[in-house]
């Protein structure tokens, strides 16, 4: 029920009544409760547990290259974080102070700021022996250098954008038959003149989906009441990376022979050596064969033909590297043909919650239960090996009121308890979440519904000097859970794995 705003004012706004509802719900739960927003964390995804798998996770492999792939770029993120090393220089110019703008310009000339990877203005204003007095012009011009979205940024000094980047990545890769970035909102055009007509008849066809008001949320306030602009208008604000599930049927109508999204980070640049292209075919087509299988075990299921779909998911099962093992008086022992493979290939392939497949075959028999778990999409999440000094997100086995979900969490979802007995011991957090995903394209557009995923983070900001909070999902919890899911976690190699977070990690083109 909406409290202190109407349907109409939400709609007029274009966005979803009932995610609102939810956020609203949540949020006002979520204040007064604060220690259930952390995810309580039972142990980490490990090779030696199975929880994560090894990078050639089947045995054999029945076909040499990927296909049928989209590519899927957030590429809406500012770039606030990787111009750090210029916010204070920004401060300056938005106020025009001649000092402190003299101040940050000999400073970051004393950093050698001229040969970092910088927009034109900013590299000639930093070139500058003496720092010129700017106009209004002049350092409007600056700032909107600082704010652009990284894509159209530079990789390294003279090098190619992250943008023009990710493209020429792609046209290496084999299976990839469309591009799609997701540009801010009213900036489609500009991403595409960035990277210019193609006038191959062999071009991937590419889209550009945009960060608006059906990706966003309202802003409220603590008290779980919506937060008002000072002219009584509702304020929205982007619900972050998870909101992107939203925009998996807009792929699926455009390109409808793809059958799965290959999602990278704009910021993650591999290049295209024969080990980076080997190594990322491997990942594809591995998640390739085990998506086909799944899709024919769920076409037997719903045609009546168990002993088929037992048979496919025990061969599934058997050719899987390391799977996770049954546990001792399990009820799984129990099972006969055709029931008994096909739980097993959910429980130790897919990491299926034991608590909600027991409630599905309650409340839906076996055939409904099983049904209704292989039309989860399949999803496949690499995971970095840890080199011992990396703290991050990580797959784990976390408890929920769901019962143990597999998950790759974030760190907003981790108690300091949690972070120091497993997420700082590089022994127990042997692999860290990079963006490096295949994701089934979903036939439902309610696959993700939101009121099915109960994990969210609860941001807390200010604005114009009042605490505001919103609702913010993640993607790659969203996508990359059990409980929602058919989940896979291989491990990739680090060779997979160069996120430029800051200006300073561009100054050294790669090899």
């Amino acid at each position: 029920m909406l409290k202190g705003m109407t349907v109409t004012e939400i709609r007029e706004m274009n966005l979803d009544v009932q995610d609102i509802e939810i956020h609203q719900q949540r949020i006002s739960e979520g204040v007064k409760n604060r220690d259930d927003l952390f995810i309580p964390v039972e142990d980490t995804c490990r090779i030696e547990n199975g929880g994560i798998l090894p990078p050639q996770y089947l045995h054999q492999i029945h076909r040499d290259k990927p296909q049928g792939f989209v590519s899927f770029v957030p590429a809406a993120g500012a770039a606030s974080r990787y111009f750090k090393p210029l916010m204070d220089l920004r401060l300056a110019l938005e106020e025009l102070d001649q000092n402190k703008i003299k101040t940050q310009h000999r400073s970051l000339r004393q950093q050698d700021a001229p040969s970092w990877p910088l927009p034109p203005q900013l590299t000639h204003f930093l070139k500058e022996e003496n720092c010129p007095r700017m106009t209004l012009s002049q350092a409007e011009n600056l700032i909107t250098e600082i704010d652009l979205p990284k894509a159209l940024l530079h990789c390294w000094k003279d090098g190619p954008t992250f943008l023009q980047m990710k493209h020429q990545e792609h046209d290496k890769i084999h299976g990839i038959v469309a591009e799609y970035y997701v540009a801010p909102l009213d900036q489609s055009e500009l991403f595409a003149k960035h990277l210019g007509q193609s006038h191959s008849a062999e071009a991937l066809p590419r889209y550009f989906l945009e960060q608006g008001e059906q990706l966003s949320t309202l802003r409220f306030r603590p008290d779980g009441m919506p937060y008002r602009t000072p002219e009584g208008k509702l304020s929205i604000v982007p619900a972050g990376h998870g909101k992107l599930v939203k925009l998996f049927q807009d792929v699926r109508e455009r390109t409808p022979t793809a059958h799965s999204l290959f999602i990278r980070n704009i910021d993650n640049v591999n290049g295209w050596n024969p080990e980076v292209l080997q190594e990322t075919e491997l990942f594809l087509v591995q998640h390739q064969m085990v998506l086909a299988a799944v899709r024919h075990i769920r076409q037997s299921l719903h045609s009546d033909d168990l002993k088929t779909a037992a048979q496919l998911a025990d061969d599934l099962l058997h050719n899987m590297v390391n799977p996770r093992p049954v546990p001792a008086g399990s009820w799984l022992q129990d099972l006969e043909k055709p029931w008994q493979p096909l739980w097993k290939l959910l429980m130790q392939g897919f990491q299926c919650p034991e608590s909600h497949a027991q409630r599905l075959r309650k409340n839906l028999q076996d055939k409904g239960a099983l049904q209704e778990l292989y039309d989860r999409p399949v999803n496949s999440l690499g995971q970095v090996p840890n080199s011992g000094k990396d703290i991050g997100g990580t797959a784990v086995f976390a408890r929920t009121k769901d019962g143990e979900v597999s998950i790759c969490l974030e760190l907003p979802h981790v108690s300091a308890v949690d972070r120091k007995r497993f997420l700082e011991d590089p022994t127990k957090t042997t692999h860290f979440n990079p963006v490096f995903v295949a994701a089934e394209i979903p036939e439902s557009p309610r696959a993700y519904d939101l009121e099915n995923c109960p994990f969210w983070i609860l941001a807390e900001k200010t604005i114009l000097g009042e605490p505001v909070v919103y609702h913010e999902i993640v993607l790659y919890e969203v996508i990359g859970n059990s409980l929602t899911a058919n989940v896979l976690f291989p491990e990739i190699s680090r060779n997979l794995f160069h996120p430029h977070k800051t200006l300073l990690d561009g100054i050294k083109p790669m090899n």
